[in-house]
This record gives C-alpha cells, structure tokens and sequence, in this order.
C-alpha cells in the first residue's frame, strides 16, 4: 500500500496485459460465400443490380440504391484505380489480433475494373509503395500462395506502374 498527502492509503492497481479471443463461426450466407471462394481462385466477384446496373464490390444481396435483390455475379479486377486513400502513422490494435500494426500504413478505396465508380473497395497498400501513392494509381492484387476462402487470401495491393 501507498500513502498519499492526506495521509490515507491508496491501493496500488497493478495491470495485465490480455488479448482475449472468442472462438466463433461465422456464416457467410451464398452472396458472400460466393466473393470468398473466388478470392481462392483469384477472382474478385461482384453483384449486379437488375435495375440500375450498379456493380457492387464485395457483392451485396440487395442494392444498396434501388432496393432490389441483386442475384447475377460478374467478374471484376483484379486491377483497380486509387479513388482515396488513408495514410496512417499512428500505431493502434489489429482487430483480429491484438498486436499493434507497423506504421505507416496505407488503405485504399478503390474502383476494381469493371466496378461502378461510385463503388469502392477497401484494402491495404504494400507499404513501400507509399511514397508512389496518389489518388488514379493503378494497383494489383498480390495474394498469399495459400488461399483458404478468406479476405487474407489477398496480402496487399501494390503498385502496378
């Protein structure tokens, strides 16, 4: 115990460092499913709204427009256009782990060929293709040599210039 000015003990805290995980399965439904196990085959597959036209990036069961069930898949990218992007320098948790990211890092909004521009697709940019960032830049996929049906089939996106 500690003692204070006033003369009353404080109780010394003491702290633990815990990365807690929860162990789950998560259903991805057809239209996601679909999206996944494309990226084994290294293929981006997007939905197409019957009505607009909209191409939807991952695929989304209903458009996000009109309302309407979208139900036809087309293949788009892999090669996609910058539209945005983030630089971030400042270190914070990885959601699925725990562990702090290296910094910097880049995330990218960006249109896969054969997308509706107002549809963007987010992911992370190689890190040492930073300083060729801008918005317009074409990148590429480059994807684990593994690949199990999930987004960490794909490692980055990198420069393709």
């Amino acid at each position: 115990m500690a003692e204070n000015k006033s003369n009353t003990q404080t109780e010394e805290l003491i702290a633990l460092p815990v990365v807690n995980s929860i162990d789950y399965r998560f259903a991805s439904g057809p239209i996601q499913g679909k999206f996944l196990e494309g990226l084994k085959e290294k293929k981006f597959y997007a939905t197409k709204c019957p009505k607009c036209g909209r191409i939807q990036t991952p695929p989304r069961e209903v458009c996000a427009k009109c309302v309407v069930r979208s139900e036809e898949f087309v293949e788009v990218g892999p090669k996609a256009t910058v539209a945005n992007y983030d630089i971030v320098y400042f270190a914070s948790p990885d959601p699925l782990t725990g562990h702090l990211r290296s910094t910097p890092y880049a995330s990218l909004f960006m249109w896969l060929d054969g997308s509706t521009p107002d549809d963007c697709f987010g992911f992370d940019l190689k890190p040492e293709d930073i300083p060729k960032l801008r918005r317009g830049l074409r990148v590429r996929p480059v994807w684990n040599e593994i690949r199990t049906g999930s987004v960490k089939d794909i490692i980055y996106f990198e420069a393709d210039e």
